[in-house]
């Protein structure tokens, strides 16, 4: 996955603020150019387009969001609680995000082609932050019979469906618990 500029992240983060405001839909790109301070110009020289700006600002997310999940992982030893901040900073953050917004849906669905493309970048990365979770009991994981990088594969790919077809966050909370144990198990 490709690391964004300066001017892109503070575009994509105006970006992040108007579609939050008036959804994919509406927004116009001087809508974010006014929002991200610049000159219509500036924009299109950071971003070629439209679908360009939701691919850039669903990168910028979902980056921000496995690195509020890194930071609040940090001296944390126990993989349950791991868990419960990856659900809190990364599903339910965004789960909340997307349900608050217009037209958010579009963007974390994939029903868009640049939102598809930006998901299936952050799932890759999501990927490998699992898999990097996970590293320290990888012995445990093949006496139970799994493979690690497959194991973190399994887990995000339970994680975004659970998140992208759940509408009630009780039952969310109650998957995602049912999950953390049956991961936790995975590793015992």
């Amino acid at each position: 996955m490709t690391s964004l500029s300066e001017k892109e992240r503070q575009i994509a983060a105006a970006a992040l603020r108007v579609f939050a405001r008036y959804g994919l839909k509406r927004t116009t790109m001087n809508d974010i150019a006014e929002e991200a301070g610049v000159v219509r110009q500036t924009l299109y020289n950071v971003f070629a387009n439209k679908d360009e700006v939701i691919h850039g600002t669903l990168l910028f997310y979902t980056e921000m969001l496995r690195q509020q999940t890194k930071e609040a992982w940090d001296g944390e030893q126990d993989l349950g609680r791991k868990l419960d901040l990856l659900f809190k900073h990364y599903i339910l953050a965004s789960w909340d995000t997307v349900r608050a917004t217009p037209d958010a849906g579009d963007l974390e669905s994939g029903t868009h082609v640049a939102a598809k493309r930006a998901m299936a970048e952050a799932d890759a990365a999501m990927e490998e932050m699992l898999t990097e979770l996970f590293a320290p009991y990888t012995e445990a994981l093949e006496r139970n019979g799994h493979h690690l990088p497959d194991f973190a594969a399994l887990v995000n790919a339970v994680v975004m469906a659970l998140k992208h077809r759940i509408e009630d966050r009780d039952v969310l909370l109650k998957r995602l618990g049912s999950l953390r144990t049956m991961v936790l198990s995975a590793v015992a």
